[in-house]
């Protein structure tokens, strides 16, 4: 497999990392371990100042069991199995506000665009799979937008809400209107979707499979196999990168990340990080990593014909 060019990595130690985002000009950093988060074990939600590549402050602790962060309007914005979403804000690092919405339970992931929250319910006490339309300046549900079968993964770009059920659809929604403008049948249930300037990626973690669909159709244009199968990948540096899927099995252990041309959907770097990857993400010219071995790399892309971004400090050898 090729390696491709190397890359400059920084290891930033932190405990039990399981989701990372970027904005607001920090690193965001959700830590939970194996079992539910508990008050003498909570979850926490940790920054990292990409300027020293250090943590900074307290880490502040999530009233409930965590799983998914988004970045925007000054805040994190963290799901809880309780059904509430958590509003932090960025600056100062406390819970502004516990965000609710019964008979809605939130579900497991969230992402910010077009100046609003979006959440994917994926939740068996709800009566149906949805997706949540949040008004950052009043912290209430603005539109809701029901019969979807699994919103497992959700994302915003192109001018759309995109979700990826894992009911096995490729689901395209108007911001405005909350309505669905374009739905393509999938062959599996995926994990995870991202949108680049001129795509859509979509991953078939099971299945070891990239797609790539039409912004705006959602027409699947083209299949890649891939190994390691990915899953939730992230768009940055004119690449696609993802952990391996086989990370999220009970007992495997694979440390990979790679780097996908979008070119041709070929892998054209695997990196190494000593631990499962259950997340990355790419910001502030970097991609971010949670290692489950008890830290985030920072991974400074190397361009193909043009300097890298330097990360501040390199690896130690």
């Amino acid at each position: 497999m090729p390696s491709g060019e190397p890359s400059v990595r920084v290891h930033i130690p932190i405990p039990q990392p399981f989701r990372v985002a970027a904005g607001e000009g920090s690193v965001w950093v959700l830590s939970r371990g194996p079992m539910p988060c508990s008050h003498p074990e909570p979850c926490t939600v940790s920054r990292i100042d990409p300027g020293s590549n250090r943590l900074v402050g307290t880490p502040t602790r999530l009233p409930a069991d965590g799983w998914d962060l988004a970045v925007g309007a000054g805040s994190v914005w963290a799901t809880q199995f309780d059904g509430r979403l958590i509003r932090i804000d960025a600056r100062t690092r406390r819970i502004s506000a516990r965000i609710s919405a019964r008979p809605i339970y939130f579900g497991s992931v969230v992402t910010f665009g077009g100046g609003f929250v979006w959440t994917g319910n994926d939740d068996e006490r709800n009566h149906s799979g949805s997706v949540s339309k949040i008004d950052p300046a009043t912290n209430r549900v603005v539109r809701n937008l029901p019969g979807l079968g699994s919103p497992q993964s959700i994302a915003f770009g192109q001018g759309a809400v995109w979700v990826a059920d894992h009911a096995g659809w490729l689901v395209k929604i108007d911001p405005a209107t909350l309505k669905v403008v374009a739905r393509r049948r999938l062959d599996f249930g995926p994990h995870g979707v991202v949108v680049a300037p001129h795509a859509v990626y979509v991953a078939d973690a099971h299945g070891g499979r990239l797609l790539q669909a039409d912004p705006d159709t959602a027409k699947v244009e083209r299949i890649a196999e891939l190994s390691p199968g990915p899953i939730y990948p992230a768009v940055g540096a004119g690449s696609i990168w993802s952990s391996s899927a086989a990370a999220w099995g009970d007992t495997t252990k694979d440390d990979r990340v790679v780097r996908i041309d979008p070119r041709t959907l070929r892998i054209v770097q695997t990196l190494h990080l000593g631990g499962n990857v259950p997340s990355l993400t790419f910001g502030l010219g970097s991609v971010w990593a949670a290692v489950g071995s008890g830290s985030v790399v920072r991974i400074a892309p190397v361009a193909r014909n043009g300097p890298r971004t330097d990360p501040r400090s390199e690896e130690p050898p």
